[in-house]
C-alpha cells in the first residue's frame, strides 16, 4: 500500500463525516472529500510531509470546500431565512474535528470487538436502548446484556487513544 493510499484510507471517513456536518448531504461530502484528496495528492511542492500538516491542510480544504458549496448553492437564501446560520468559530471547528476522529476510533475499536459484544455495545450505547430492549430483541439473558455492555467498555477504554478519553463521556451519553 502506498502512501496516498494508506493517507486516504486514514483520513477518508472521517473527512466525509466531518463535511456531511456542514453540508447534511452525504453524497455531496463524499465528492467534496474525494476533491480535496486529488487536489493534495496533485500538489507536487508541499513544504512538510508530516502527519499532522497533512492531516490539517484536508480539514482545511475540505471546510473551505463545505463552504464554498454552502455558498453557491442556489436555495441559499430560502435556506438561510428557515435557519440559524452562522460560520463557524476556530474552536466549534476544531471540537467538530475532535468529535469527528473519537467517533472514527470508535467505530474502529467496535469493528474489532467479538460480534455478540459489538452487536450488545452498539444497541446499548450508541442506539440508546435499554439492557432490557436488548434483551427482548436479542432474546439473552440480562446479565449478558451486562457482562458485553461492560466487556464491551473496557475494551473500548483499553484501545482508546489516552487523548481521547475525556470526550467519550460525551460521545457516549
Amino acid at each position: 500500500m502506498g502512501p496516498e493510499e494508506k493517507l486516504f484510507r486514514q483520513y477518508y471517513k472521517s473527512l466525509c463525516h466531518f463535511a456531511w456536518k456542514f453540508v447534511g448531504e452525504s453524497s455531496v461530502a463524499e465528492d467534496l472529500v474525494q476533491d480535496a484528496f486529488i487536489t493534495f495528492f496533485k500538489e507536487e511542492r508541499r513544504m512538510d510531509e508530516s502527519e499532522n500538516f497533512m492531516r490539517n491542510y484536508l480539514f482545511t480544504a475540505v471546510r473551505f470546500s463545505c463552504l464554498k458549496y454552502i455558498r453557491h448553492e442556489k436555495v441559499k437564501e430560502k435556506y438561510w431565512s428557515h435557519i440559524d446560520f452562522r460560520e463557524e468559530d476556530e474552536h466549534s471547528i476544531e471540537l467538530s474535528m475532535i468529535h469527528t476522529e473519537v467517533l472514527n476510533e470508535v467505530y474502529r475499536i467496535i469493528a474489532q470487538m467479538p460480534q455478540a459484544c459489538q452487536q450488545i455495545f452498539k444497541m446499548g450505547y450508541l442506539e440508546g436502548l435499554s439492557n432490557l430492549e436488548i434483551t427482548e430483541r436479542l432474546q439473552v439473558s440480562i446479565n449478558t446484556v451486562k457482562t458485553q455492555k461492560q466487556r464491551g467498555m473496557k475494551m473500548l477504554l483499553e484501545r482508546l487513544h489516552p487523548e481521547f478519553l475525556p470526550f467519550i463521556i460525551f460521545l457516549l451519553k
